[in-house]
């Protein structure tokens, strides 16, 4: 089964360059209800490659996701207090009421951008981030920022006793079956990655099969924020963890049932923005007219998750719209209209759950 209307919305998109390629994958209750690539890596008609299903994308802040997710297990595990303060889990943390919740709702009140800091160093930037106090009491205000889901990768690790991209692979990774998620990927895999960014303001080169974001790129290529590349495939796989699980349901189990509610309930009723436990809620932004109580998260480099469980569908994209350089974030528009035509192409046949 396919949706026309996607192709359409897709093929838009890459005449408007928007992104040169992409992967959309939508589905409910594990069946697929579009799933296809598109276009191109680069815009470079003369040596090009097509986008295939397997293409590898630098999925930048849905590794964000993937740390909350380890994050969680760990707490499952009783390893893992979200009330306790940041400090428990690193002593050289300097903030005293910042709690790990904090992190994970982005209501740290942690003001430090990490992008300011790239030729630095590893050193200096982890110096910078432990010392770093809040500019606004804890819980009062949302304010979306990677030194708190870095801070969230320093406590997996800790708590763990490894380093993180093993600890993600060991807690999410290997227990989904992702086989094409991970930091760092080998060489080899090369020509099924898409090239991000043309940096020619830091690197002074094509960013190719090294993370894209500047911080995560000078801290060696893992951190809680950003430096994971996966595939379409995976990331279904991954949200299919997230989907709150029925008796007859074939997703996979990682998590209680108890602690997907928790996590994809709104921790910030009253602020700005609806936050779960890592997962951005009823963004109408990039999630269009998702129904309320959807959740989902974007990376900055094109790549967004969409997970409405009323019908429990998954929507899922990956694009390189940060090629030949950044612009505007005119993706989003796109993944919103993907999610409209999905849920037009299912309501009229489908009843929601619940």
């Amino acid at each position: 089964m396919s949706i026309p209307a996607i192709d359409a919305i897709v093929a838009s998109a890459i005449e408007q360059r928007i992104f040169p390629g992409a992967v959309v994958l939508a589905a409910r209750d594990g069946i697929i209800l579009h799933y296809a690539a598109y276009g191109a890596m680069t815009y470079d008609a003369a040596s090009d490659a097509p986008v295939e299903l397997a293409t590898i994308y630098d999925i930048a802040s849905l590794t964000k996701m993937f740390t909350a997710t380890a994050a969680l297990r760990l707490y499952e595990a009783g390893r893992l207090d979200l009330e306790a303060p940041v400090c428990a889990y690193l002593p050289a943390f300097r903030a005293r009421t910042i709690a790990v919740r904090h992190l994970l709702t982005h209501t740290s009140g942690l003001d430090l951008r990490l992008s300011t800091l790239c030729r630095s160093g590893r050193d200096a930037i982890l110096t910078a981030v432990y010392n770093a106090l809040p500019a606004y009491p804890p819980g009062s205000r949302v304010a979306y920022t990677n030194i708190n889901s870095l801070l969230l990768g320093e406590i997996v690790a800790a708590v763990s006793e490894q380093a993180l991209d093993r600890a993600i692979d060991a807690l999410v990774c290997q227990p989904l079956g992702l086989r094409h998620t991970g930091f760092r990927p080998d060489a080899a895999l090369l020509a099924r990655i898409a090239p991000t960014e043309i940096d020619d303001a830091w690197r002074g080169c094509l960013v190719h099969g090294v993370v894209h974001d500047e911080s995560a790129y000078a801290l060696g290529g893992v951190a809680g924020h950003a430096g994971l590349f996966s595939t379409a495939s995976d990331l279904w796989q991954f949200c299919r963890a997230w989907l709150p699980p029925t008796r007859d349901s074939a997703d996979p189990l990682l998590l209680r049932p108890e602690t997907i509610a928790l996590a994809t309930t709104n921790h910030t009723s009253g602020l700005t923005q609806a936050c779960g436990l890592g997962w951005m809620i009823d963004r109408p932004n990039f999630m269009g007219p998702a129904p309320a109580g959807s959740y989902g998260h974007t990376g900055f480099t094109g790549p967004a998750l969409v997970i409405a469980p009323q019908y429990r569908l998954i929507v899922v994209i990956v694009s390189n719209r940060v090629y030949p350089q950044r612009s505007a974030p005119r993706h989003h528009a796109v993944t919103a209209a993907i999610v409209a035509a999905t849920l037009s192409r299912i309501a009229s046949s489908v009843a929601p759950h619940g």
